[in-house]
């Protein structure tokens, strides 16, 4: 089954490259993953541990304000229980007394919620409103809240009163405002402890970095070798076909270069531009079953010998697929002797249902071979080969890609064709490290390699 083609509208086809960044980016390889990861966790960890340190500090306080809130009133639940709830006289003067206790309303209650006696601090109709008083006028039961308001902490408490045998016989409710420095320091001690807490935190994500980077430090390093290793066996393979082709394996060099700055030039995404190198190096790999009698054959061929010729391109898919690495070389090796009227082979694939990266290769393969010496021919002037190059537009070659090779031919072939191969190594090195080293897409989301995100997977 053929893979489906990555689809570029004409605008993104024939979008320019991206400018060279000025500088590197900060957050790349395993420090900017370890940085990252580490400053999740410490936000989430902030939040779990901040906000556990912020309901206990509040515990603390609720309690804090509470004990003060009964003690203020101890003295009129000990009143209610002498004299009992029926006096409302005694109860309201005893109630004032409260007023100069911190409490800005009190109301006692009998076992029926019926007001024996209430008073409230006159001025306070901001702080009511806020509290929700009178429209919600006591919590109920034996229970208390604490309410944070802009400039005020205050605590509404609602608390049964009892006869010596421990009997409910009415209830007192009140609205107590802690006191400002009370307050104060609430919140310097719910401040300064969740900010310990935080920075506790802070601090050992900062002592992990580093054991986290030793531990991983060699692990990369085994891997950045394998990767070197494999790309290196990419290289030989492909040099060792294309020299029974020519003696040389400058023409794997020069498609290869060819191949990258075209991809460029289209803004190709790096993960395709990976996949044209790979297929770039290893596009004839198959002719490594062709025999020498046909492969090196001066003339043209017979029928029969282009019949045996063409199955290099079945030869280099079975040979690429048994190997997870070399795979993704297999849209070029498989595809790129398609033609984009579908006068190709193997397949007779047409027009856009052949991957873009053999649609690519295609016409910089071409290009080398009109300009490079073969056994069977000597290179064509650059205009003459441009021009052969062209009569394939439409019919061999993608016309939108051809358009913007075009562009770029002379100048690619005036860097490239003469550079010997110390040159051409040195190019095809530097841009290979760019695009399996250092591509800003080199680390993907789970913080692995992208050439080992199968295996990280």
């Amino acid at each position: 089954m053929t893979k489906g083609a990555p689809r570029l509208s004409a605008q993104d086809l024939l979008r320019p490259a991206q400018p060279k960044a000025g500088r590197k980016r900060m957050l790349r390889g395993i420090h900017g993953v370890v940085v990252k990861r580490l400053a999740i966790a410490w936000i989430l960890l902030s939040l779990a541990v901040g906000g556990g340190m912020t309901w206990l500090e509040m515990s603390k306080i609720d309690e804090r304000a509470l004990g003060l809130a009964m003690s203020a009133s101890e003295s009129l639940r000990t009143h209610v229980d002498q004299v009992g709830v029926e006096h409302a006289d005694q109860l309201q003067a005893a109630l004032a007394q409260l007023l100069l206790n911190n409490f800005v309303q009190a109301a006692v209650t009998d076992t029926q919620g019926r007001i024996v006696a209430e008073i409230a601090a006159p001025g306070q109709g901001d702080l009511f409103a806020q509290s929700g008083w009178p429209t919600r006028r006591t919590v109920s039961g034996d229970s208390h809240r604490l309410t944070w308001l802009t400039d005020e902490l205050i605590m509404q408490m609602s608390v049964p009163i009892r006869d010596r045998n421990g009997s409910v016989f009415g209830n007192f409710s009140g609205i107590y405002r802690v006191d400002p420095a009370t307050r104060r320091q609430a919140r310097t001690d719910l401040a300064r402890n969740v900010s310990l807490a935080l920075l506790a935190v802070l601090a050992t994500a900062l002592a992990l970095y580093p054991v986290i980077i030793g531990l991983n430090r060699g692990v990369l390093q085994l891997s950045a070798g394998l990767m070197r290793s494999n790309i290196e066996l990419m290289e030989v393979l492909g040099s060792a076909i294309a020299k029974r082709d020519s003696d040389t394996d400058l023409h794997n060099y020069r498609v290869c270069l060819y191949s990258i700055r075209f991809a460029e030039a289209l803004g190709l995404p790096e993960k395709e531009t990976r996949t044209l190198i790979a297929g770039a190096f290893l596009h004839d790999v198959g002719k490594i079953g062709i025999s020498d009698a046909i492969l090196l054959k001066p003339g043209k061929l017979t029928a029969e010998e282009f019949s045996t010729m063409k199955t290099h391109v079945e030869l280099g898919t079975e040979i690429v697929a048994k190997s997870t690495w070399l795979e993704s070389a297999r849209e070029v090796i498989e595809f790129h002797h398609e033609r984009f009227d579908g006068s190709g082979y193997l397949q007779g694939l047409k027009g856009e249902s052949i991957p873009l990266a053999a649609r690519i290769f295609a016409i910089v393969d071409v290009f080398d071979a009109l300009n490079s010496r073969r056994p069977y021919k000597d290179p064509f002037p650059p205009e003459v080969a441009m021009r052969i190059l062209a009569e394939g537009r439409g019919s061999h070659f993608d016309p939108r890609l051809f358009d913007v090779f075009e562009k770029i031919a002379a100048g690619l072939l005036g860097e490239i064709s003469d550079l010997t191969e110390t040159g051409l190594r040195a190019q095809l090195h530097d841009r290979v490290t760019k695009y399996f080293f250092d591509g800003s897409d080199y680390w993907n989301t789970s913080g692995c390699p992208a050439w080992l995100a199968e295996q990280c997977g």
